[in-house]
């Protein structure tokens, strides 16, 4: 019989599941938090900020904004109508987004 071995303990593969989707891992690697494993998907769904321009998670190391209630990559936060990049300037909020001086009317 298979067995494999994860989190100090021995599985059946079928019975060593993501604590969300419930799926085997297979060969796949996991994300452990809170002692429970995850599949990627899930862990990045989960756990992980987002920006809310891109979708994207926002990795240790990337400079990012935090504005409007919202994360943004530095990169991301720009103007909602010129795309002119607004870090570290000031910017006006119309409906939740960002927006330059020019296009803030």
């Amino acid at each position: 019989m298979d067995c494999l071995n994860a989190l100090d303990r021995q599985w059946h593969p079928e019975c060593f599941i993501c604590g969300y989707c419930n799926k085997p891992f297979g060969n796949n690697s996991f994300y452990l938090e809170d002692g429970l494993p995850y599949c990627e998907k899930d862990w990045n769904e989960l756990f992980t900020t987002k920006c809310i321009s891109c979708g994207f998670p926002i990795e240790a190391g990337d400079r990012w904004v935090e504005a409007l209630n919202n994360n943004y990559h530095s990169q991301c936060f720009k103007c909602s109508v010129c795309q002119k990049n607004l870090e570290g300037q000031s910017f006006y909020a119309k409906g939740g987004k960002p927006f330059c001086k020019a296009h803030a009317r």
